[in-house]
């Protein structure tokens, strides 16, 4: 299907350049001042929407809910990560139990990584990770801290 062209605040958009917020701003009636979308082209951006959705958040076959989220995740790491640092605060701001479950899920992604490098499973794209999760492992064996 050809990509249809959208302006939004004077710059012209390939649908497939939009981001959700911009569809969002052109879909919804007013929110996109001298935009006259046809119902056509409104359809045609809810469409989009919906396939965005399913493809980022909706389970596929076989996957289970922690299939999604990783898939998710990754997505958001590859593309969407303006800054770590900013998403760890945001992170330590949610309800403690949260907090917990949320270290719980970084600390089993540790000790995989320290796994992976004790058998030689990472390459120079992860070598960073694998190292350095290794160390913390090996710190928390020397130190006979319980994780």
């Amino acid at each position: 299907m050809a990509s249809r062209k959208f302006t939004i605040d004077g710059r012209e958009y390939e649908d497939y350049q939009l981001s959700n917020e911009q569809i969002v701003r052109l879909v919804r009636d007013n929110e996109v001042p001298n935009e006259n979308l046809t119902a056509n082209e409104r359809a045609y951006l809810v469409e989009k929407i919906i396939d965005r959705f399913e493809y980022d958040l909706c389970k596929r076959s076989g996957e289970t809910a922690d299939d999604v989220f990783v898939r998710f995740f990754s997505s958001f790491v590859n593309g969407r990560l303006s800054s770590k640092k900013h998403v760890a605060e945001m992170m330590c701001r949610e309800h403690r139990y949260l907090q917990n479950e949320m270290f719980k899920v970084c600390l089993e992604y540790i000790k995989l990584l320290a796994e992976n490098c004790e058998n030689g499973r990472f390459d120079p794209r992860n070598e960073y990770a694998a190292k350095t999760s290794k160390a913390i492992i090996d710190f928390f064996k020397e130190t006979n801290y319980p994780y």
